[in-house]
């Protein structure tokens, strides 16, 4: 029969074995939940990544309708400046003929005779000169202050433009991956067979000749 120095050889091996098994295990858990989170941080970049790809195409097509608004903006501008243009050459073309209407009234005097007539035919002319001139003015000036609107809305129009365009003109970028985790090493088995090495060892004796044999003791 073995002895209590054998038996207690034995079970310092089983817990050395017990003792790595476990301290493998607590590797394989660790590892385990490196994995999962790691998995984890994939499936959220992935998401992310569609979202805001998804954002991108919904930007752009806003974009292009925000472009059409900006185009269209500009025409009708131009459309109310060349309306406001017209309102001011009719006009003016009315007074030009009032004042060549009046210009005519008042010319009773050249059918008349001396100088006085003459004086007054000749007022009368001169008078619908200076208001004709007045007229023409205000419609020069009135088709320069268009052109100017113009202009002015086509320079907004191309920098309302561009300023849209950059809010879409880089895709997004998304980063790199994550990275996968370092994992633990699997325990090495050296100092478990080194306990269990040492265990059984106790539980052997020699008998001073070189000869081992199981403990009795």
């Amino acid at each position: 029969m073995c002895g209590p120095a054998a038996i207690g050889a034995a079970a310092g091996v089983g817990q050395s074995i017990v003792a790595y098994n476990a301290e493998v295990a607590g590797v394989k858990a660790q590892n385990k939940a490196k994995l999962k989170n790691f998995e984890r941080q994939n499936v959220q970049y992935l998401t992310d990544a569609m979202l805001a790809n998804a954002q991108y195409k919904q930007d752009q097509i806003q974009e292009d309708t925000k472009q059409d608004q900006i185009y269209m903006a500009m025409i009708n501008q131009w459309r109310e400046n060349d309306r406001q243009l017209d309102e001011v050459f009719a006009k003016g073309n009315f007074k030009v003929e009032r004042a060549i209407r009046e210009m005519h009234s008042n010319d009773y005097a050249g059918t008349q005779t001396g100088a006085t007539a003459a004086r007054l035919a000749g007022k009368s002319t001169k008078e619908m000169g200076f208001k004709k001139a007045e007229y023409v003015h205000e419609m020069l000036m009135a088709e320069k202050t268009a052109e100017f609107s113009n202009d002015r809305a086509r320079d907004k129009s191309m920098w309302d433009s561009w300023d849209a365009y950059e809010k879409v003109r880089y895709a997004p970028i998304h980063g790199h991956t994550p990275v996968a985790p370092m994992l633990e090493a699997k325990p090495s088995m050296a100092g478990m067979l080194l306990g269990a090495v040492s265990s059984a060892a106790g539980g052997f004796e020699s008998d001073g000749a070189g000869n081992w044999s199981v403990s009795k003791k």
